[in-house]
């Protein structure tokens, strides 16, 4: 077997195992409540939402971030909902 070929797989399914730890590492909960902050507005779900989300954020980062995108997406997403939460207080 050789196993100098780079593992890979789409960014998609990359987007949404980076959304998948963001909403536990920050307890999302289940829901739709964050669909109108993080998403379009038409996903079922947080999760669907915020990894809509993540593949947007994604598109703005350059190379080196990519490499190791969740600190800076943490980063981002607390900005985010802080804001929001502000924005509804």
């Amino acid at each position: 077997m050789n196993y100098s070929q780079p593992f890979s797989i789409s960014r998609k399914s990359f987007a949404n195992r980076l959304a998948g730890a963001l909403a536990f590492s920050m307890q999302i909960p289940d829901g739709t409540h964050l669909v109108a902050v993080l998403g379009e507005g038409d996903e079922s779900s947080n999760l669907a939402a915020l990894t809509h989300w993540v593949e947007n954020e994604m598109w703005l980062m350059d190379d080196e971030a990519l490499q190791d995108p969740l600190p800076q997406l943490l980063n981002n997403l607390e900005r985010l909902l802080h804001s929001a939460q502000e924005d509804l207080a």
